[in-house]
C-alpha cells in the first residue's frame, strides 16, 4: 500500500490523472518475483484480464522512470523493469534458456562494498549484479534434447522459423490496424479498425505462446540459425508502410471503406502463406503454412461476410 500511495502521490505532484490502467501495470511490477520486459508485462496483464494498451505500458514505465521508482537494464539483449524499493545489494542470477530470474542479498558482498566504496570516497546509490547461464531444469533440459535426431531437430528449427515468420506479418498487420483507427475519425470504420487490431492482437498472443512453449521445451533452438529460404522482410509486402496507410486511409473512412481494405490486406496474408508453404520442401514445414493459410481464409471469408451484409442493409 506504501508503494502504491507513493505512485499516486508522484501522479498527483504532476497534475496527472490517477488512472487504474496506471496503477495495475505499477502494482503488477511490484508483484513480479523477476524482472519483466514490455511484451512479459503485457502478457501478464491480458492473463489477469487487464486490456491495458502497449502505449499506455510504455508511458506508465516512462513515469515509473522519471520519479525514480524503478530502472531499466538490458538483460539477455531484452530491456527489462525492475522496482527500486529499498533493499540490501543482491546477485541475480539470470536463465538464458527460460528468462527466470532469482536473486539473493549477500552480506559479504554488502561488506566489501561498503569497504570499497569507503576506500574509494564513493557515495554509492545502487548497485545490482547478474550471472547469467541456466539454471537447473534448463541445463536438464538442454543435456536431454542434445539426443534428438536430426531429422527431429530440423522439424523444429522449421517450426520456429515458421512462427517468427508469422508473428513479423501478424504484428504488421496489428500496426497497420492501430494506425488506421487513429487516422479516420469517422466512428464506425474507427471501431472496425479497433476490432481488426484487437483480433491481430489475440492471435499474435496465442501464437506468442506457442513460439514460448516451443522454445522452452528445446533451448538448443536460441543457437540456430534460421533455415527458411525467404528473409521475414517478405512481412513488408504483405502490409503497407506509412506511405500506403495515408494513401487508402482518409480521415472519413467509413465501416464499409474500413472493410474493403482490411479483405485486400487479408487475401493478401493468404495468399503468402499459401504461395510460400508450395515453396518449402519439408512436408512438416508446409503443413504449418498451409494451417496458417487457413486461418488467414477463415478471417477472410468473416470480413468478406460482413461487408455483404453491410452493403444489403445500405
Amino acid at each position: 500500500m506504501k508503494q502504491t500511495k507513493r505512485f499516486q502521490d508522484f501522479l498527483e505532484e504532476r497534475k496527472l490523472k490517477k488512472t487504474s490502467q496506471r496503477a495495475v501495470v505499477w502494482e503488477l511490477l511490484l508483484e513480479s518475483d523477476d524482472h519483466p520486459s514490455v511484451e512479459q508485462l503485457r502478457e501478464r496483464l491480458l492473463e489477469a484480464g487487464h486490456r491495458v494498451g502497449l502505449s499506455t505500458i510504455y508511458r506508465t514505465l516512462k513515469l515509473l522512470l522519471d520519479s525514480g521508482m524503478i530502472r531499466q537494464a538490458r538483460l539477455d539483449g531484452t530491456t527489462r523493469y525492475e522496482p527500486l524499493i529499498s533493499q540490501p545489494n543482491h546477485i541475480h542470477f539470470i536463465c538464458n534458456g527460460c528468462s527466470k530470474t532469482e536473486e539473493f542479498p549477500s552480506r559479504k558482498l554488502e561488506k566489501l562494498i561498503r569497504e570499497e566504496t569507503e576506500r574509494n570516497q564513493f557515495q554509492q546509490r545502487y548497485s545490482r549484479y547478474a550471472i547469467f547461464g541456466l539454471c537447473r531444469e534448463c541445463a536438464g533440459k538442454e543435456a536431454r534434447e542434445s539426443g534428438l535426431s536430426e531429422r527431429r531437430r530440423e522439424q523444429k528449427i522449421l517450426a520456429r522459423d515458421a512462427l517468427e515468420l508469422t508473428l513479423a506479418v501478424e504484428r504488421r498487420g496489428y500496426s497497420f490496424y492501430v494506425n488506421a483507427a487513429k487516422k479516420t475519425r469517422d466512428r464506425n470504420g474507427r471501431l472496425m479498425f479497433k476490432q481488426l487490431a484487437e483480433e491481430e492482437s489475440e492471435h499474435m498472443a496465442r501464437l506468442q505462446g506457442e513460439y514460448k512453449s516451443l522454445i522452452a521445451a528445446n533451448l538448443w533452438l536460441r543457437r540456430e540459425p534460421t533455415r527458411l529460404p525467404v528473409s521475414r522482410k517478405i512481412a513488408a509486402q504483405i502490409f503497407p508502410q506509412r506511405t500506403v496507410l495515408s494513401a487508402e486511409v482518409r480521415d472519413d473512412t467509413t465501416h464499409l471503406e474500413a472493410l474493403t481494405i482490411a479483405i485486400d490486406l487479408e487475401r493478401r496474408s493468404h495468399l503468402f502463406f499459401n504461395n510460400f508453404a508450395r515453396q518449402l520442401e519439408d512436408p512438416r514445414a508446409r503443413k504449418i503454412f498451409r494451417e496458417f493459410a487457413r486461418e488467414e481464409q477463415s478471417h477472410l471469408e468473416g470480413l468478406t461476410e460482413e461487408y455483404e451484409k453491410l452493403q444489403e442493409d445500405q
